[in-house]
């Protein structure tokens, strides 16, 4: 088997964390941009949600959330650049995924629904949608698949991702329907009482839930192929690299250990359990995590590297 270079995993992992840096700080600025624009704008024959009204469109709502997941993976994505491996929590993955698909499915209504009845040009470009109903959820959908796909993401995941939607289609019916705008509700600012005239409402939100559900799985499917690729890309390089070329895991995991100590930021020590797992299967020594985790750190501080200096 070809020897692979340690660098290429090292520089794989540079990439994505500026990458993820620049388009999560990227995505946050023009969320915030494109509220502030809604928040200040002036009512106009199609929306009349500006002002605190704002809040009341799906849209707004989703882009904020997405908005909220990218800003939680920066720091992930510092420390990744720190410390040379980039790796997520399954909390903020699978955050990002319900922000994902929510700005999905705006972005699909938007395309084949709203866009048809009004125009493209002021769903898809014009104003705050330029960025709403288009830049913001191809950045996310891209930001999601290619850069943080740290986890697999279940079916569970999955359904629960459908919840957000399905729990603003409720608050919609209340706000709408059942108080109605002169009372105090909202405005039907999406049209359903129009569009149940062809699709009966207790069709329609079903039909929207499930299209949402298709949308979620979509994503997840695409993710968890390319993670899945990431994932046996990194563990080659980790197993065949000659910086761990050594007969007994023992000895790469301290070779490891030689190498971090090497970069030591005179910071927290976070112990690589991750790479060590993936240098485990080319071995199949037996050994846990934490026998895994002694032998690292033991030839961590065996230099007696003062840490606190």
């Amino acid at each position: 088997m070809k020897k692979e270079n340690l660098t290429n995993a090292l520089i794989i992992n540079r990439r994505r964390c500026i990458i993820a840096i620049v388009m999560c700080s990227l995505l946050c600025v023009l969320v915030f941009a494109a509220v502030i624009d809604q928040v200040l704008s002036t009512p106009d024959a199609i929306v009349s949600e500006v002002g605190q009204k704002s809040f009341r469109m799906f849209t707004i709502l989703a882009n904020m959330l997405m908005g909220c997941s990218a800003a939680m993976s920066i720091p992930f994505a510092v420390d990744g650049m720190r410390y040379r491996n980039y790796h997520l929590p399954r909390w903020v993955v699978n955050l990002m995924y319900v922000g994902t698909n929510g700005v999905a499915l705006t972005f699909l209504i938007a395309v084949t629904v709203l866009s048809p009845s009004t125009s493209y040009y002021r769903m898809m470009l014009y104003s705050n949608n330029f960025l709403f109903h288009t830049i913001c959820p191809l950045m996310a959908i891209v930001l999601f698949l290619f850069i943080n796909s740290d986890h697999k993401i279940s079916l569970k995941a999955s359904v629960f991702s459908v919840l957000p939607v399905v729990l603003y289609a409720l608050v919609y019916l209340i706000m709408v329907f059942a108080i109605g705008e002169e009372s105090g509700g909202w405005r039907d600012h999406y049209q359903i009482g129009d569009i149940s005239r062809t699709v009966p409402i207790y069709l329609l939100f079903p039909l929207l839930c499930l299209i949402c559900f298709a949308v979620s799985s979509f994503l997840r499917v695409i993710h968890n192929f390319i993670h899945e690729k990431r994932k046996a890309d990194i563990e080659k390089y980790y197993q065949t690299a000659e910086a761990f070329s050594y007969p007994d895991i023992e000895s790469a995991i301290k070779a490891l250990a030689d190498i971090d100590r090497q970069h030591d930021m005179r910071g927290e020590l976070i112990v690589p359990r991750r790479i060590m797992h993936m240098m485990e299967k080319k071995y199949m020594s037996g050994l846990s995590t934490k026998e895994m985790c002694s032998i690292y750190i033991d030839e961590y501080f065996s230099a007696e590297t003062d840490v606190n200096a």
